[in-house]
């Protein structure tokens, strides 16, 4: 089975552990990742204009606008849950170098062109406002410990996210601990197939309290963000890791038994 399907359905191999060490409140597992980033999610309802010749120019145009200011996000997605909840119909992303980047985009964005982009869009999609005025933009502290070893020859995909507590025998050293198992039985597994995967996984540490109101999601210190690059990948990697991942051993975190699947939909791509 070639290694580009590999996908995890759940990340309970990664989270195992075999060490008994305490959990040290201080230690960031940012300072051992590959890279970092700052990730804003916007809640985002559609509006009675929605279709997909709107969204599209819509999202060309931003695009435009984008192109035209000192600092911009150096990629977006869109997601589209699998499971319909009230809460949004899809989220729109928006990946930052870091929080200080964000803050200085966001500022050139409302000081220019937010005003009349909201009057010419709103009809078509509403992100990141509510009823009651509060900004619906969640924002994560993201580290990653594995980027794809192959391109993803179609772009889109599926996304999903498995949210998880700290206990007191499972903290950061030992998540850090089980990313470089997990890491080296992905690289012997690339290394038997002879090709490389679009797959990739990074940490989302929330830079707001939890639980969001209204949400299903309880309170959690860190959630699993997959990249699958189809939906066969995905359920391709989870039939494998059914097949040879070890049972779990040892302390663990507190995870939700869900995870959350979303198709993903690219808007914006890194700019060379």
């Amino acid at each position: 089975m070639k290694i580009r399907i590999i996908g995890l359905l759940v990340a309970l191999f990664l989270i195992t552990s075999c060490s008994g060490t305490d959990q040290n409140e201080e230690m960031k597992i940012s300072d051992a990742a590959e890279n970092t980033a700052y990730v804003e999610y916007l809640w985002c309802k559609n509006g009675p204009d929605m279709s997909e010749e709107a969204f599209g120019t819509m999202i060309e145009e931003w695009n435009g606008i984008l192109d035209g200011l000192e600092t911009t996000v150096t990629m977006s997605v869109g997601l589209v849950p699998r499971t319909p909840t009230d809460l949004y119909d899809g989220m729109w992303v928006l990946v930052w170098e870091s929080k200080g980047q964000s803050e200085k985009g966001w500022k050139e964005w409302l000081d220019g062109p937010a005003e009349s982009w909201t009057e010419s869009t709103s009809s078509i999609l509403a992100c990141g406002a509510s009823d009651n005025g509060e900004a619906l933009n969640y924002g994560f502290d993201v580290s990653g410990f594995r980027t794809a070893t192959a391109q993803d020859s179609e772009p889109g995909g599926v996304v999903g996210f498995a949210f998880c507590s700290y206990t007191e025998s499972f903290g950061p050293k030992e998540l850090l601990e089980n990313i470089t198992a997990y890491n080296g039985w992905l690289d012997s597994l690339e290394e038997a197939a002879g090709t490389g995967s679009p797959y990739f996984y990074t940490i989302h540490e929330p830079d707001f309290e939890t639980p969001i109101p209204g949400s299903s999601v309880g309170s959690y210190d860190y959630a699993f963000h997959h990249f699958w690059e189809s939906e066969e990948s995905r359920a391709q990697g989870a039939a494998l890791f059914a097949q040879t991942a070890p049972a779990p051993q040892g302390p663990q975190p507190d995870c939700a038994q869900e995870i959350f699947l979303f198709d993903s939909y690219p808007f914006r791509s890194p700019q060379m």
